[in-house]
């Protein structure tokens, strides 16, 4: 379970702009222990490396909702110069694949924008739920639009720092990759860096508004246990955007969005026996040429094996 908000209550700046929300839950299968019925979809990854998919592996299947609102939420008309309301329906389908050194995430995800993914009554009915101001603008969202996104990144193990006390305690991690869709087209290059005791032998935490796909699960273990802090950043080369450029095939409110975007994020994690939990804070650059905001939020993520 992966939740996003930029909520006081998660760590995260109290500002309900921008990035409001989002929230994701995944199920993924043990390493090689594809079900049947999706052995098929885990395999077109060697359309494009053949020696990929002789890897260990992992399938997994999630539901997500992503909502980005105006700076003022208590406005009821459209705010020309901020961003649009927008809200993002979908369901993942992920194939992940792990060596020594480096892992393959491949993520296609369908839904749909637009007043069918649920943005108002979910937003307005968590404000009523903490006694909070409603959205007045959500009849100003960017319309529906089916979705389908195609994510990849490939992360490596550059550094690794071994301990007879502590076994790993300090590991890089760089990584890149690319969303090639009408939700989003862009590409990203960047790293993160993990201090503690008893590193996860994986590949570092992941958050749901990344092209990251989840986290590689291997089979379930007993009586282990890991404390880490970590600190990362990425560039994200942006072409497209729909939460900025608005819907593809008609007309809808828009903005100008800035084609090279920064984010950096800070954090700790942990994990005991069947357990793993991971708290970051992450900012992004200004997203658009008519406001310099940067935009924070938390993210938390719970992981359970059984």
């Amino acid at each position: 379970m992966y939740i996003e908000n930029d909520s006081r209550d998660l760590g995260g700046p109290g500002s309900d702009n921008a990035y409001s929300s989002g929230i994701r839950f995944s199920y993924v299968t043990a390493v090689n222990r594809t079900p049947d019925w999706a052995k098929e979809i885990i395999e077109w990854p060697a359309l494009i490396d053949p020696h990929i998919t002789q890897a260990p592996k992992n399938f997994g299947i999630s539901f997500g909702q992503q909502l980005y609102t105006p700076n003022d939420i208590r406005e009821p008309a459209l705010i020309t110069n901020d961003r649009p309301y927008a809200a993002w329906l979908y369901l993942g389908l992920t194939a992940h694949f792990k060596d020594v050194y480096r892992s393959h995430v491949f993520e296609l995800d369908l839904g749909i924008i637009g007043p069918e993914a649920l943005g108002e009554p979910v937003q307005n009915g968590y404000h009523k739920i903490i006694a909070k101001y409603r959205a007045e603008g959500w009849k100003n969202q960017i319309g529906t639009e089916p979705t389908i996104q195609l994510f990849y990144q490939q992360r490596q193990k550059l550094f690794e720092m071994y301990s007879s006390e502590y076994n790993k305690y300090f590991d890089v991690i760089p990584y890149y990759g690319a969303g090639l869709g009408n939700v989003a087209i862009d590409a990203h290059v960047g790293g993160m860096m993990r201090a503690g005791i008893h590193l996860p032998d994986d590949f570092g935490p992941k958050k749901a508004s990344s092209t990251e796909g989840d986290t590689f699960i291997e089979s379930k273990q007993v009586a282990r246990s890991s404390l880490y802090a970590f600190i990362g950043g990425r560039g994200i080369g942006v072409a497209k955007n729909i939460f900025l450029d608005g819907n593809t095939f008609k007309s809808s409110h828009r903005v100008h969005k800035n084609s090279f975007v920064i984010e950096t994020e800070f954090g700790f994690a942990g994990e005991w026996n069947d357990w793993n939990a991971a708290w970051r804070f992450v900012t992004r650059s200004p997203e658009f040429q008519e406001r310099k905001d940067y935009n924070s939020f938390a993210s938390i993520s719970l992981t359970h094996l059984y």
